[in-house]
């Protein structure tokens, strides 16, 4: 009674567990993965996951199409490359000019994130100096003016 119960619990949780991680279309991982990679050759507004347009549609179906022949996801990527050029991609490839697009935004705040260092403290630092005695002389003189023409005008 008890390994019956058991078993029970465990395929139900097996059972959730395969239905909550499947799509409700019917789509692979691979395949979902495949259209927000590669964007919609109408407008290269968005990706083709995101797009309803046919030439997104066909996109969509040419890739479902491609996955069962048991093409690869390199495979399907140059493919589209070489026919709409590297612009068909949403995120570009890591080699070449392209590298820029990963190096320069960590590059850029790094060095920002420096200056900011370096300028605050150039600062904060005159405001740590203790003052001069010129100054200090200077605004003695100034108190000692204004107490006397306060005096004169008996204030």
């Amino acid at each position: 009674m008890m390994k019956r119960a058991f078993l029970s619990i465990a395929l139900i949780f097996l059972a959730g567990h395969l239905w909550g991680q499947s799509d409700p279309m019917g789509k692979d991982a691979l395949q979902r993965e495949l259209e927000y990679e590669i964007m919609a050759p109408c407008c290269y507004g968005g990706p083709v996951a995101d797009h309803d347009s046919d030439a997104a549609q066909k996109v969509k179906e040419q890739i479902a199409r491609l996955l069962a022949e048991g093409k690869t996801k390199e495979e399907i990527l140059d493919m589209y490359v070489a026919i709409y050029g590297e612009q068909i991609l949403a995120r570009p490839r890591a080699q070449g000019f392209n590298l820029l697009a990963y190096i320069m935004p960590p590059t850029i705040l790094l060095v920002g994130g420096l200056l900011v260092v370096y300028f605050v403290s150039r600062i904060k630092a005159p405001a740590s100096e203790p003052s001069s005695v010129e100054s200090t002389s200077y605004s003695d003189e100034f108190f000692k003016k204004i107490e006397k023409e306060m005096q004169e005008l008996n204030i």
